[in-house]
Parts: C-alpha cells; sequence; structure tokens
C-alpha cells in the first residue's frame, strides 16, 4: 500500500515480529520501535534468532518510552506507523486508541503516509471498536479495516488522499 515507504515507527515491540516484519523491506531506511515497558525488550531476547534485525539491523532503534511522550519529544515524521498496543480496555492503553492520539500521530506523519492500526477483538466491546473507528475516521481522510485472523482487526488509515487497493 505504499511502496516508497523509507521511514517507519512500530509502537509496542511485543515479539518483535512486526518491526522484523517492516524491517525486511529493504527500503525502509529507519525504523524506531517504542516499547513502554523495558521487560518486554527483554522478553523478546527469547525470539532471536528468528527476530533479529530488530537488534541488530543499523536500521533500527528501539526507545523504551510512552508513545505520547517519544513522538512529543522527537518530533519525527514517518511514512508508516504501526500501533499494536494491549487491549483498548486494558488500564492505560486507552489512550493509544484515541482521537485525541490519532490527532497527535498525523501530526507525525508525512504527507502520503499511513498509520495502521491493531486491535484484538476478544473479550472486547464493540461499542468500544466502534469508537475506534469513529475516531480514526476524524482524523484520517480514507481508511479500511480488515479482519486479519479470528480475534484480531487491523486498519489501515492514509493521512491524505485514498487508499489504494492491495495488490
Amino acid at each position: 500500500l505504499h511502496p516508497l515507504a523509507k521511514t517507519a515507527a512500530c509502537i509496542g515491540l511485543g515479539s518483535g515480529m512486526t518491526s522484523q516484519a517492516i524491517l525486511a523491506n529493504r527500503s525502509i531506511q529507519q525504523l524506531d520501535t517504542i516499547e513502554i515497558e523495558a521487560a518486554m525488550i527483554e522478553g523478546a531476547n527469547y525470539f532471536r534468532p528468528r527476530f533479529e534485525l530488530v537488534f541488530t539491523d543499523p536500521r533500527s532503534k528501539i526507545y523504551i518510552d510512552d508513545a505520547k511522550s517519544f513522538f512529543s519529544t522527537y518530533n519525527k515524521k514517518y511514512d508508516l506507523i504501526v500501533s499494536e498496543p494491549s487491549n483498548p480496555w486494558v488500564s492505560g492503553v486507552s489512550g493509544l486508541f484515541s482521537e485525541e492520539f490519532y490527532k497527535l500521530i498525523k501530526n507525525h506523519m508525512n504527507d502520503d503516509g499511513l498509520f495502521i492500526q491493531w486491535i484484538q477483538l476478544y473479550e472486547i466491546n464493540m461499542d468500544l471498536v466502534v469508537s475506534v473507528l469513529k475516531a480514526v475516521s476524524a482524523n484520517f481522510s480514507d481508511y479500511v479495516a480488515y479482519e486479519t485472523v479470528s480475534s484480531n482487526m487491523m486498519i489501515i488509515a492514509k493521512k491524505n488522499g485514498i487508499l489504494p487497493e492491495p495488490d
């Protein structure tokens, strides 16, 4: 959907799978992974060497920081931002699914930038999912939601213009 993307940010490290997948794209020149919990980085080390690029590729940098603070502090712009926090109903995480956060994120995207939001659908209230979609639609010119596997949804949003069809 964005073959010319050169800069990317990934909110949430988890096992490192998403950051590794982003780094597999050789056109990416810089990936910043933002993880609030240092223990997650320690845990991700157990998945090495499968996700080795996250830790050793010179294009990759891991920041231990809150996503809101990171974007406000570093003031970088990206072609691609992927957000994979825990469930919106988990304490302290709901702000990463808010209209305020999406407005902040949009300001840190290049004009043709894409934002990808992953949402776990298990144990979630559908009213909450609708509120996330409303917050996305209020901040991005176009978006589409996909069910990726059972109990997961991926929202892809474009800062400006219309999303192309996937090839």
